[in-house]
């Protein structure tokens, strides 16, 4: 455990984040390929890569998926799940208005997307919750086509098949990775190209993602899990430690930090800090901005207030982080890799393209002509000015 003030805590804390800022040319070089390949020749070039990474081959990519029961266990879950997470993401949709001055009437107005794309994990486990997360704001949203990528042994399993039928999802591309993603971005013989990609996966993911962006919507780029967990003396060592080795679990790039408060909390973490105080425990973990923040403290949520860098706060010894990632009812799509400073979760509003429709009366734009034309002429473009000069003269 470090003292949180010492020499050897900023080497800390300033090694996580240059692992951050770390440049994956690996995962590019991959990334580049796939986007070329599926470019060239589309389905052939993924079928090539399902047989190489997955050992299936398949004819068809792009299925439906099929009317098919799961245990009652799994189907109360399964709905449990969605109905707390429709409940809390529904007061997100934004709405369309309409703003006037004299003579002059903007509508701001909000549509949904047309068709967008969910990337499923599904290497080491079957995310089912990724996609109850991804899909249940595109459908409050009222995006009217989606389809999920995901392995072919992931599209395989009745469990995902049985939520996408539950969550109005007709198409299943079955591939993984970088070719999946580059598939929904450009489209091919068998599966039309998609409006926005969403949904978490792994380094070739999302470097894909990463390259494909302005080509695509990108929900953001995510990066390994991460959790700081703040403990104050009267935290559970316990509930803390598993807390830590939840997150730990999806993989060994994991990064969960433990900053304990005045008195030293014996934990397996990443890093281990001890702070003086609640303030600079909330001002470390405000600096890492971290996916995850859990706070074990006295007024938990008094201090949540204050952190402004993170992409969910826990509050409190029974708000585990693994009940936000399946049922508590927000998203567990989140920024990681310090983009918690400027990224939000996944969200309705990321499922909607705003527009502004214009009308002016001839007295309207007489009335803002000078300022326009201006202005116009500052900026060294004469041409606008008269576009507005001839109009208001």
């Amino acid at each position: 455990m470090l003292n949180a003030s010492s020499p050897e805590a900023e080497a800390a804390l300033r090694a996580i984040e240059a692992r951050r800022n770390e440049s994956n040319d690996d995962a590019l070089r991959v990334a580049d390929e796939a986007i070329a390949g599926v470019r060239a020749r589309g389905d052939a070039y993924v079928r090539e890569q399902v047989a190489r990474f997955d050992g299936v081959t398949l004819d068809e990519i792009r299925v439906a998926p099929r009317e098919i029961g799961v245990s009652t266990a799994m189907f109360q879950a399964i709905d449990a799940a969605i109905a707390r997470v429709w409940s809390f993401h529904e007061q997100q949709l934004p709405q369309s208005y309409r703003w006037m001055r004299t003579g002059t009437t903007v509508e701001h107005r909000v549509r949904a997307l047309r068709r967008a794309g969910i990337y499923v994990p599904g290497g080491r486990a079957v995310y089912l919750s990724t996609l109850i997360m991804c899909a249940v704001p595109a459908r409050i949203a009222g995006v009217r086509e989606l389809v999920v990528a995901t392995t072919p042994a992931a599209a395989a399993t009745p469990e995902l098949q049985f939520a996408c039928n539950r969550l109005g999802i007709r198409e299943i591309y079955r591939a993984g990775g970088a070719a999946g993603i580059a598939a929904l971005a450009l489209g091919t013989e068998s599966l039309e190209r998609v409006d926005k990609i969403v949904g978490p996966g792994n380094r070739y993911v999302t470097a894909a993602k990463a390259r494909l962006v302005g080509v695509v919507g990108i929900d953001m780029t995510a990066g390994p899990t991460e959790l700081v967990v703040i403990a104050d003396e009267t935290a559970n060592a316990a509930y803390v430690q598993a807390d830590l080795d939840a997150q730990a679990e999806h993989g060994p790039d994991s990064a969960v930090i433990c900053i304990s408060v005045r008195k030293p909390l014996e934990v397996r973490a990443t890093l281990s800090l001890l702070a003086s105080s609640m303030d600079e425990a909330i001002a470390i973990a405000n600096r890492i901005a971290p996916e995850h923040l859990s706070i074990h403290a006295r007024d938990a949520e008094g201090f949540a207030a204050s952190a402004e860098n993170c992409g969910a706060v826990f509050c409190g010894p029974f708000t585990p982080v693994a009940a936000g990632d399946y049922i508590a009812g927000p998203n567990h799509v989140l920024p990681t890799g310090g983009s918690a400073r400027f990224f939000s979760p996944l969200g309705v509003y990321d499922f909607v393209k705003r527009s502004n429709i214009v009308s002016m009366t001839a007295e309207a734009l007489a009335e803002v002509a000078d300022a326009a034309t201006t202005m116009a002429r500052f900026e060294g473009l004469p041409k606008h000015a008269e576009s507005i000069e001839r109009r208001s003269a």
